[in-house]
């Protein structure tokens, strides 16, 4: 009979045990991960360089050569859409921003920035501004994560075992800095073309019965390092 009776309350002591290691104590108390206690902000944001074209100006300076060679490498690796150069109309420098324009646009040719990937729109200047700017322009996403520090809670007395207000927030902070484009933290890129040239390669030897595998050469070497022997 008491053995009965100590099978029946086994369940009910083991419940009692775990309840009071704290822990899940409904959906208020469900963990979230730090993504969503420490969401990161995704934002878009305006990339501009402005270049002052006096009437008298034929060609880009060296130094606005290379604020337009760094504005290029900036757009190819974290640019979205297409670089937008609006000059100057209806002012008294439209020749000359035409002739710089000529400039940038060999540049940025050079830099490997496609054809297609700029465009042109002329903006309405006064007609007295002999210096009014080439501008370019693209679009590109800035990460800003919440700031950490909060202490207000007594990690020293926890019943709950919940989980501290600051868990995973170094590593959001972390990962907005690092990241290489925020813009993956809103969608994944879009997956490039296989390489059809080298499948061609790896089916023909399969189909030949030959090895498809990279072949080793004298120059590779497995040898574990003897630092700590």
């Amino acid at each position: 009979m008491k053995r009965t009776l100590a099978v029946r309350l086994l369940p009910f002591a083991l419940a009692l045990a775990l309840g009071g290691c704290g822990g899940f104590n409904g959906p208020n108390e469900a963990y979230d991960g730090p993504s969503q206690t420490h969401p990161i902000a995704v934002s878009a944001d305006t990339q501009t360089l402005s270049i002052p074209v006096p009437r008298t100006k034929s060609a880009l300076t060296d130094e606005e050569r290379r604020a337009v060679a760094a504005f290029a490498d900036a757009y190819k690796e974290r640019g979205h859409g297409a670089i937008a150069v609006s000059t100057p109309s209806g002012s008294s420098n439209t020749t000359s921003s035409m002739n710089v324009l000529v400039d940038v646009r060999d540049l940025l040719a050079e830099k490997g920035v496609a054809l297609d990937a700029i465009s042109y729109t002329p903006y309405q200047a006064a007609g007295a501004d002999a210096e009014a700017p080439l501008i370019l322009s693209y679009k590109r996403y800035v990460a800003t994560p919440r700031p950490c520090g909060d202490w207000s809670e007594n990690f020293a007395h926890d019943p709950a075992n919940g989980v501290p207000p600051n868990f995973g927030c170094a590593s959001q902070n972390n990962l907005a800095v690092m990241v290489a484009d925020p813009a993956d933290l809103v969608m994944p890129r879009n997956m490039t073309p296989s390489d059809a040239q080298r499948r061609a390669v790896v089916l023909d030897k399969y189909r030949k019965g030959e090895i498809t595998g990279t072949q080793r050469d004298n120059n590779d070497s497995a040898a574990v390092s003897e630092v700590n022997k």
